[in-house]
């Protein structure tokens, strides 16, 4: 459990930002919060298969950080303005350029001190070495170019989708209604002592980790807050895609994965989508005598029924889905 003071600074200048830095460290970090994650189970064995010797030298380093989420990752966001920031990986880098290298050699050594490539750059880092600091961009850059850069279009995409979602709330009801709704994980503490304007807060959305919401100061100080993407009930899907036009793009989704059975688990796990929506889903495309359910021991099984499975080969999909 995360809790954040806040001002009238922080209220006034909430910035989001789309991070292909902080999704590439979040989407590598093999821990609890990613590994549950439906997009990052999808995302990561097809992009490790694409790790070279020299692009994965990182990896062991960023799996050093706290098993729970990388340590170092609100060092790797920033935000310039207002509205939603949509940095380059580049742009990303020249942040992390300008790092001290010892702040973020110490935001790594979370862990027992081991005598392997891992440790001998944390080392480096540690005692303010550029050529440490060097080759940790340099390995990013790598690392990203043959895992994240293909995909990232497609999942900046879905994250603005968010934003835009917040950025709703934040018209309708206010900054801090938003700002509660945000995750279950933090609790905003009104500041009691007088201060200054306040730095504002950065919010970056993130499909790879599902589980809880990180946050920590960025290179400048400034409040980071890392948070699940909402789950928007409606997936992408191309105009001409009748069956979505018919059914909303989330349900089409739905009964198109049912051309092979599944239970509501697996159902949500094709779709990187929770249990409860998937069920409600299935329910609704039972209801209209497209699907029908059964259950087999502890849980059901969603099948199409004929008419459903006609829809489905009448109207194959079209859309470009992550």
């Amino acid at each position: 459990m995360e809790t954040i003071d806040y001002g009238t600074g922080e209220l006034g200048r909430v910035r989001f930002v789309l991070s292909p830095l902080g999704h590439l460290i979040h989407g590598v970090h093999d821990g609890p919060c990613s590994r549950e994650s439906p997009w990052r189970q999808r995302w990561w064995p097809r992009a490790r298969r694409q790790v070279s010797l020299g692009s994965g030298r990182l990896v062991p380093l960023i799996n050093r950080a706290h098993p729970d989420a990388p340590a170092f990752l609100p060092l790797a966001i920033a935000g310039d303005g207002d509205g939603a920031a949509t940095p380059t990986f580049e742009q990303e880098l020249d942040r992390l350029r300008a790092t001290p290298p010892h702040l973020l050699g110490y935001r790594l050594a979370t862990t027992p001190v081991r005598t392997d490539d891992s440790d001998r750059l944390i080392r480096g880092l540690r005692n303010q070495e550029d050529a440490s600091l060097r080759a940790v961009v340099d390995g990013l850059l790598a690392l990203y170019r043959a895992t994240l850069m293909p995909d990232w279009p497609t999942i900046s995409e879905r994250l603005q989708r968010d934003v835009s979602m917040r950025r709703r709330q934040i018209q309708q009801h206010g900054t801090l209604p938003m700002l509660t709704n945000l995750h279950s994980d933090i609790t905003w503490r009104p500041r009691t002592e007088p201060g200054g304007p306040g730095p504002g807060l950065i919010l970056a959305p993130c499909l790879f980790g599902q589980q809880r919401a990180h946050c920590g100061p960025g290179a400048d100080g400034t409040q980071v807050v890392v948070y699940p993407t909402a789950e928007l009930e409606e997936s992408y899907a191309a105009p001409d895609d009748h069956l979505a036009a018919l059914l909303g793009a989330g349900r089409a989704a739905v009964l198109r994965s049912l051309a092979s059975p599944a239970s509501t688990t697996g159902l949500a796990r094709r779709l990187g989508i929770s249990a409860p929506m998937a069920s409600t889903h299935a329910t609704l495309l039972r209801n209209a005598g497209l699907v029908s359910t059964a259950r087999d021991g502890k849980s059901v099984r969603h099948e199409l029924t004929a008419v459903g499975r006609q829809l489905v080969e009448l109207n194959p999909q079209t859309a470009t889905t992550f």
